[in-house]
């Protein structure tokens, strides 16, 4: 459904897709067929003897019509549902254009050029396909056989291949397809959308020139994130002189919530995914002004009394201090985090129900919108009413308010040391303006660029846990921890299916979780049951393909859906590391069999809240499992006792739950996702254990601190946006008292009044 333009957001255009030479014509043919195995054009046979079609015995095609009608509460007419089905998105220009936008990200497209060559050959074809003519003169029939005979095939290397191309397909159609959002009424614009008032940030300009342009400030922070805002806001109001610069690029309420393209795009890095080096996880982070609190679903958790427990343990008391404590309740006070004013969407309330009834611990999150009803499922895409008190909201416009200095598209390459090579001196990178008409979609190198030296007392790096380690790197810090203690809360997803209309596209992302099995290990490993996105491309990428009258049956669904995800606190670690062709980050990460039999657990768990709440489909995404679809029309789940368990009361689901665990999460098969990246520049008491100390400062040097997830010592084991912001308040108020005492003279070795025992002055290269 169209809305008029006054109630819409201004377009934000994207960019020219990239060129596709990195693979050829044949390559991306060889390849749209097999994506028109995912989702090709289906039909009744005595409708079309077109081979280009996926063809259905007449009985059987009407018989999907009927079944798609039936789950409908308002079904389109036949002629819609038909006209869907035989819908044939390869031959979609913007669907190609999509897919091509998402390869052209891929770290392993060169690896998938090379299958795809293959595929192109006689010989290649027979080895795996079992078909001596290559794929894109095979019927459509044979070409679904093939992803679904790479979906259960012995090799690992052909089940990676059916997950990509499946995903790109489900990904590309749901953003792309001209029927999808007529049939399911999902726009990317909210009901009655009103941009809310935007803070006027007044970005420094540079004109075009040769010469390095030369900045000094008292404070240089990298990075506009969650860290960031907070860090600059705590500086500035102590008088300093700050200067925050972050490579993205600010976007009004105005502007927002995107288009999911633009989105993607725009708002987030690596446009809108990375994949680890395995392609076993998906692991998406914040790339524009705000950094992850601009993208983020206003999830407000303090860190548990076991985890700081744990932290203590390793050398930092900082963590069980009455300091701490002060810095988490001035998070919590400023960004208006309560529980105040939630309405809960029906996800987020099947959560509550289901585990009422199964007599498990949930509770309502607090949100950080000052006790307003932000019934906003679209934050993912930007948050156009600008309640969400995130960076761009609060934090930076108070350091605006007290002096500090903003530039976007600054892209820093390092930081800049003295002759000493351990005290930070400043940063240096390239600074890309918008253009005429203040659009940054158009080419870099079309638009003004100057490289530009900042030069400052004080470097503070708050890139996020991806970033900040690569530009440590990129700087020469020689510590063996860069990069390295990378946690991901990896998750394993849910998707139920319900009578109701649960428009998931709307009402807060996440408002509700159970912990009940947080600590699996009785040391503090386990998983959180939560609800998740459901913007339909982050809702349909990552289902599991089971055939293409499926996949098409369940996009149709979608406004009766309902996604849930296992989200672990992982025990085991991974590493970031610079792509040594483009400098952007690289993620080495496998989930381990400890953490991933903790996420599988949580995945029983959701299937078991799914079915006391009365779904009737319930589809994990797990590899070779088929939905649980109860054979007596949920009279058994209707029956199910306040306290029981369903695996002891149904032995049709008992059976099925068997299955589940048969089917198991193995990466990299499985789907896994990740939004919380945490660790890669440790904290830590000692400096062979960790990157930074314990006020933040980088070991072995002068000046330089990072605050970001990226200190946190293990996994937080909740969403992180909370712990960032504490943990930034403390690191960032030392660095304050450090440029006190500066100006001041205070003797390095005295103490700063009211501080505590446990900040400790920088006096020697090595932090003690």
């Amino acid at each position: 459904m169209d809305l008029p333009l006054e109630h819409t957001p201004v377009a934000t255009p994207l960019p020219e897709p990239p060129s596709g030479e990195f693979m050829s014509i044949a390559q991306w043919e060889t390849l749209f067929a097999l994506l028109d195995g995912v989702l090709p054009s289906i039909t009744s046979a005595t409708s079309s003897t077109d081979a280009s079609k996926l063809t259905l015995p007449e009985h059987d095609f009407e018989r999907a019509l009927d079944r798609a009608a039936r789950s409908l509460q308002e079904p389109p007419s036949k002629g819609m549902l038909k006209a869907y089905l035989e819908y044939r998105p390869s031959e979609d220009e913007a669907f190609r254009t999509d897919v091509l936008r998402t390869l052209s990200i891929a770290a392993q497209r060169r690896q998938l050029a090379k299958v795809l060559n293959l595929l192109g050959t006689t010989y290649g074809s027979l080895i795996l396909t079992g078909y001596w003519n290559p794929v894109t003169e095979q019927p459509a029939k044979a070409r679904e056989a093939i992803v679904k005979s790479w979906t259960n095939s012995r090799l690992g290397a052909l089940r990676m291949l059916a997950k990509a191309i499946v995903s790109a397909a489900q990904k590309a159609n749901a953003m792309t397809s001209p029927y999808f959002a007529s049939l399911s009424g999902y726009t990317d614009a909210p009901r009655n959308w009103k941009a809310g008032e935007g803070y006027d940030f007044d970005f420094i300009q540079l004109g075009p020139g040769d010469a390095v342009h030369e900045i000094t400030t008292d404070v240089v922070i990298i990075g506009s994130g969650c860290g960031g805002g907070v860090s600059a806001k705590n500086l500035a109001e102590a008088g300093h002189k700050v200067l925050v610069v972050d490579k993205g690029y600010y976007f009004p309420p105005s502007q927002l919530p995107m288009t999911q393209a633009a989105a993607c795009n725009h708002l987030f890095d690596h446009g809108g995914i990375y994949m680890t080096d395995n392609a076993s996880t998906s692991v998406v982070c914040g790339g524009a002004w705000g950094g992850g609190g601009t993208v983020n679903w206003s999830v407000c958790l303090r860190l548990q009394d076991f985890v700081r427990e744990e932290w203590a343990a390793t050398g930092l008391p900082l963590f069980t201090s009455p300091e701490f404590d002060e810095c988490m309740d001035r998070v919590w006070d400023f960004v208006g985090a309560s529980t105040h004013g939630i309405r809960h969407n029906h996800r987020n309330q099947a959560i509550l129900d289901g585990a009422s009834k199964l007599g498990w611990k949930a509770r309502a999150v607090e949100q950080n919108t000052a006790s307003k009803e932000h019934y906003c499922g679209q934050c993912h895409l930007g948050c156009g009413s600008a309640e969400k008190r995130g960076p761009t909201v609060a934090w930076l416009p108070a350091a605006a308010e007290a002096g500090a200095e903003f530039m976007e598209g600054f892209t820093v390459d390092k930081v800049t040391f003295a002759a000493d090579d351990v005290t930070a001196t400043g940063v240096e990178g390239l600074w890309t303006a918008r253009d005429a008409n203040g659009q940054v979609h158009t080419p870099e190198d079309s638009r003004t660029q100057r490289r530009v030296r900042i030069k400052a007392d004080k470097v503070i790096v708050s890139a996020g846990s991806l970033w900040s380690p690569v530009i440590l790197t990129k700087s020469g810090i020689k510590n063996q921890n860069v990069g390295r203690n990378l946690h991901l809360h990896p998750c394993n997803f849910v998707t139920a299916e319900y009578k109701e209309d649960t428009r998931p596209w709307e009402g807060g992302i996440i408002t509700s979780y159970s912990g009940e099995f947080e600590n699996l290990d009785r040391n503090g490993h386990g998983v959180k049951l939560e609800p998740t996105c459901m913007v339909p491309y982050a809702a349909l990428a990552v289902q599991t393909w089971h055939s293409a009258l499926d996949a098409k049956l369940l996009a149709l669904k979608y406004r009766h859906l309902a996604s849930f995800i296992s989200l672990t606190r992982d025990r085991d670690t991974g590493r970031v590391y610079p792509d040594p062709r483009t400098g952007s980050p690289r993620i080495d990460y496998t989930v381990s069999d400890f953490d991933r039999d903790h996420t599988l657990e949580g995945v029983q768990a959701l299937a078991k809240i799914c079915y006391a709440t009365g779904a009737t489909e319930i589809r994990p995404h797990l590899p070779g499992l088929a939905p649980y679809v109860p054979d007596d029309g949920g009279e058994r789940q209707r029956r199910l006792v306040a306290g029981k368990d369903p695996e002891f009361t149904d032995p049709a689901f008992a059976a099925w739950l068997q299955q589940l665990r048969k089917a198991g999460n193995k990466a990299p098969e499985a789907i896994w996702s990740s939004a919380h990246q945490m660790g890669t520049c440790r904290m830590s008491a000692e400096e062979d254990s960790g990157v930074v100390d314990v006020n933040g400062k980088v070991w072995g040097t002068r000046n330089l601190y990072v605050a970001d997830a990226s200190v946190f010592p293990s996994a937080s084991g909740v969403n992180p946006m909370v712990t960032v912001m504490s943990v930034a308040d403390w690191i960032s108020r030392g660095v304050a008292e450090d440029l006190k005492a500066r100006d001041e003279h205070v003797p390095g070795l005295e103490m700063p009044a009211g501080v505590g025992v446990m900040r400790i002055r920088e006096q020697s290269a090595s932090g003690t």
